[in-house]
């Protein structure tokens, strides 16, 4: 009896506890998962419980050609409060609450890495994607929005439910790597750093280089083949 009490409570530890690792130069590997079973994911954890302006940035490398989401933040109250994907002609679909903004087939890499960032101010509204160094008229989406409480961040899936409700023709399938989440709108020349792998302040919401994650599903850490350039 005593060692069966002793499994159970090694079980639930594992499924429940999270880590904190500098993920410099490593990759989340998301392999495919056509009957939707496997579910691969990770859960981010960020310590905050409101977001009003933010920043995210991430660099991905994907051959899927259907709708797949990048990143997805959600509430007891909205399971699409902060949340990006992309579809198969390259239009990306940003979310704030229950406002949405489509950026239409913008120049996406198949055969290699991207860059992309999104902004969002719920004061004024303002929203931005920047891609591969290139960056999109601001529109308006989600103004005055506030996303408040528990907050359920995965990469891998996208949400239709609080930390849940996964549906396999929206998962990603590929590399995810530099992940990072500000809370502020990050300068337009940090912005450009990132873009082209120099020098910026990492993430406080979320860093890459000091990330709590927890992997669910047959998600491999690997060493990133994104390689800085060297500069002569």
């Amino acid at each position: 009896m005593e060692s069966s009490s002793m499994l159970l409570f090694i079980l639930l530890w594992t499924v429940g506890r999270s880590e904190v690792q500098d993920l410099s130069g490593k990759q989340f590997t998301f392999p495919s998962d056509p009957k939707g079973i496997n579910q691969p994911r990770v859960a981010l954890r960020a310590n905050t419980r409101l977001i009003t302006v933010m920043t995210v940035c991430l660099r991905f490398f994907s051959q899927l050609n259907r709708m797949q989401g990048l990143f997805s933040l959600a509430t007891r109250d909205h399971s699409n409060a902060l949340m990006l994907n992309k579809d198969a002609e390259g239009s990306y679909k940003v979310h704030a609450g229950d406002d949405t903004y489509i950026f239409t087939k913008l120049p996406t890499n198949r055969m290699d890495w991207n860059s992309v960032c999104w902004t969002w101010d719920s004061r004024t509204g303002l929203t931005q994607l920047w891609l591969n160094g290139l960056r999109t008229s601001q529109k308006l989406v989600g103004q005055n929005y506030l996303v408040n409480g528990d907050l359920s961040i995965i990469v891998g899936q996208e949400q239709d439910a609080y930390g849940g409700g996964f549906d396999r023709n929206d998962s990603f399938e590929g590399d995810i790597t530099d992940l990072h989440m500000w809370d502020r709108v990050v300068s337009a020349c940090d912005l450009r750093s990132y873009m082209n792998q120099g020098s910026f302040s990492p993430g406080n919401l979320l860093n890459w280089n000091n990330l709590n994650f927890d992997v669910s599903g047959n998600v491999s850490i690997q060493d990133a083949d994104f390689e800085e350039p060297v500069c002569q």
